[in-house]
């Protein structure tokens, strides 16, 4: 049975609070927060992007994004989030596709995002259910964060990009046979829990996928897909 996701604008200091719930929830700080009411209430009066997922009028997710200009004029998304039971039932897929629509109507030529390289289930929503294209990665890109999620952990990410100029999305199969001369990057199954039991054991997934990803980058390698066995494809 396939579960209805409705995802609404969430565009008054009312229904902003809803948002930050699930943002709160996702990324839990010791002390304060990431984002204000106050300063979500300026950006989403000013343009930026701010939408609910609900299943059955409960609020499940959550999606922010604003308008940037580095390397051109487009829409950036910066927070995303599920609740965690309900993960895999098509949420996340259903707030960046209104993302993606919401981009093209106002002629955005593409979204932009970063990711944790090494969080398997992002990387898949990503390049193979989104089509996504990575346009660069980046080592400890937002230097120490204060969430409990990331704690102990350098933040790494890549950088997404997401075009706009064609009709509708389009997913990528896994790639079940990669050529010979492609660099296979693996991730483990689930970091958080890693991170969670051995620091030094996340720690050096961490700078291995580091190391392979600026390696390949430097030899001007493009990722084209995800493997069935659970890795980057990036071709030379």
């Amino acid at each position: 049975m396939t579960t209805m996701v409705l995802v609404k604008s969430l565009n008054t200091v009312s229904n902003h609070i809803f948002a930050l719930e699930i943002f709160y929830i996702t990324w839990p700080m010791e002390s304060g927060t990431e984002i204000t009411p106050i300063l979500l209430q300026a950006m989403v009066h000013s343009g930026s992007y701010l939408s609910g997922a609900f299943i059955e009028n409960k609020i499940v997710g959550a999606a922010f994004a604003f308008p940037a200009t580095n390397n051109g004029l487009h829409l950036h998304s910066h927070m995303t989030a599920v609740l965690y039971e309900f993960r895999d039932q098509g949420v996340g897929y259903a707030l960046k596709i209104d993302q993606w629509n919401c981009a093209k109507k106002h002629k955005y030529p593409y979204l932009s995002w970063t990711f944790d390289p090494l969080v398997r289930r992002n990387a898949k929503l990503n390049i193979i259910k989104l089509g996504v294209d990575i346009s660069a990665y980046f080592p400890n890109f937002y230097g120490e964060m204060p969430d409990v999620l990331n704690a102990g952990d350098e933040s790494d990410r890549l950088m997404v990009l997401w075009r706009t100029d064609k009709d509708e999305p389009k997913a990528r199969e896994l790639i079940t046979y990669p050529k010979p001369d492609d660099v296979l990057i693996e991730i483990p199954e689930d970091i958080v829990a890693i991170r969670t039991k051995d620091q030094s054991e996340s720690m050096k997934w961490r700078r291995q996928v580091r190391e392979q990803f600026l390696s390949a980058f430097e030899k001007n390698g493009k990722v084209v897909g995800f493997s069935a066995n659970n890795e980057y494809v990036v071709r030379i």
